[in-house]
């Protein structure tokens, strides 16, 4: 039971799979420095929702990306983009913890 479901999830996986993250990343970050906290809280807090929501996506993806690359050999360039997308997060994570406490 449990290996067909590592299989379905390892079926699953295309490197299509990081644009999501990418575009929450970015977008939470852009809202986040147009919005500061003390002019407009609202816009801020939303747009801080945005970007830990595209922290998480980044997590999930980078999980199934390491179960997949145990079981399945994959090309190299997708661990890159694997790489890429932790040090963003890790650098949007930054930004919106500086500026929350601006």
């Amino acid at each position: 039971m449990a290996d067909s479901f590592i299989d379905e999830r390892i079926r699953q996986f295309t490197p299509a799979q990081y644009i999501s993250p990418y575009l929450l990343l970015a977008l939470g970050k852009a809202g986040v420095r147009n919005a500061p906290v003390s002019d407009r809280p609202v816009l801020f807090w939303i747009f801080a929702g945005i970007a830990a929501l595209g922290i998480l996506s980044a997590t999930v993806r980078l999980t199934r990306m390491w179960t997949t690359h145990r079981h399945q050999a994959l090309p190299v360039w997708t661990r890159f983009l694997g790489l890429l997308l932790s040090f963003y997060s890790i650098y949007v994570a930054y930004c919106v913890i500086t500026l929350m406490a601006r």
